[in-house]
């Protein structure tokens, strides 16, 4: 049976999957991180030896964590870089397909079920209206579906790179901090691992209270186990941008089909999420906020987004 790749690359980790021909099903999915191979290539060879696939793939659709431009793709949060064409020839494709990580996640709010998705307010989303979707992870995806017949049409986007709106003497700190640091402040450079690490060394430069920690992963564990109260502010204040990130985004595509939250981050604190400023931070635009009210925001729990969207590139084609 012949079956077709599926990769989704992001910033730290590599996500593989096989695809059948024929209903579009993923299995073998593999997570590989990055920092084990020199280059992507290598990862994909690595993990089609360890299929064993009997034939072959001959497809291949690979999401990638960097805009696609042209012929050449640089990683935005690696080092990592390739020739499309280079590719597929080493690979001995027929073809392959290269679109940004985002927006296969875009791609894949269509064909998740109500349980891969967690509700954080908002009324209903409506049919055939445009969706927004984001993400912190390695750094902040954005894309959206715009509607359009017979389905609707993906936009990535490079949205996590615009500039930081600072809406309180403290975020105003914080943005100090940070630009002080680089020269500039994304939205990216607050919603993401690093950005969280951002916004708790920032706070505790505010406060003049120690910052011994390092990694995103700790930070939000000692947050949500209670037993670190800095940490605790540093995720709160994260759950907040985020709610006014995504309020944006909602404003400027027009989101009424919702807001659809994924990455490698949030999904594992969404009940924080829930129960933190962001829901009044996303409704916080002043005229507006009933307009927003309206907006539903999901984060996606489902396992494999990235990999749904890059499948549905092979119904197309």
């Amino acid at each position: 049976m012949n079956h077709h790749l599926v990769a989704d690359i992001g910033g730290t980790n590599a996500r593989l999957g096989l695809v059948t021909a024929e209903g579009n099903e993923i299995f073998g999915i593999e997570q590989i991180s990055n920092r084990d191979y020199p280059r992507l290539l290598d990862v994909i060879n690595d993990y089609l030896s360890k299929a064993q696939c009997i034939v072959q793939p001959k497809k291949a659709c690979f999401a990638v964590a960097s805009p696609v431009t042209s012929d050449s793709i640089d990683f935005t949060n690696n080092s990592w870089s390739f020739s499309i064409k280079e590719l597929k020839s080493q690979l001995g494709l027929e073809y392959l397909r290269i679109i940004n990580d985002f927006e296969a996640v875009a791609r894949s709010i269509p064909y998740l079920g109500p349980r891969e998705l967690f509700k954080v307010g908002g009324g209903e989303a409506l049919p055939h209206q445009a969706m927004a979707v984001l993400g912190p992870g390695t750094g902040l995806g954005m894309a959206a579906l715009v509607p359009a017949l017979p389905k609707a049409i993906p936009l990535a986007t490079e949205g996590g790179h615009a500039s930081f709106a600072a809406l309180d003497a403290t975020e105003e700190f914080i943005a100090h901090y940070v630009r002080d640091a680089q020269g500039f402040v994304s939205n990216e450079d607050l919603l993401s691992g690093g950005g969280l690490v951002h916004i708790y060394k920032a706070l505790g430069a505010m406060q003049q209270k120690p910052t011994p920690h390092t990694e995103a992963a700790v930070i939000s564990q000692l947050a949500l186990d209670k037993s670190d109260a800095l940490c605790h502010e540093a995720l709160e204040r994260f759950c907040m941008i985020l709610g006014s990130v995504a309020g944006d985004y909602a404003l400027q595509v027009g989101a009424k089909g919702g807001v659809y939250i994924a990455g490698g981050i949030v999904p594992r604190f969404k009940d924080f999420l829930n129960a933190s400023g962001f829901r009044a931070r996303f409704e916080g635009k002043g005229r507006f906020r009933s307009y927003l009210s309206a907006i539903p925001a999901f984060v996606v729990v489902a396992q494999q987004p990235g990999l749904i969207g890059a499948a549905s590139v092979f119904d197309e084609d």
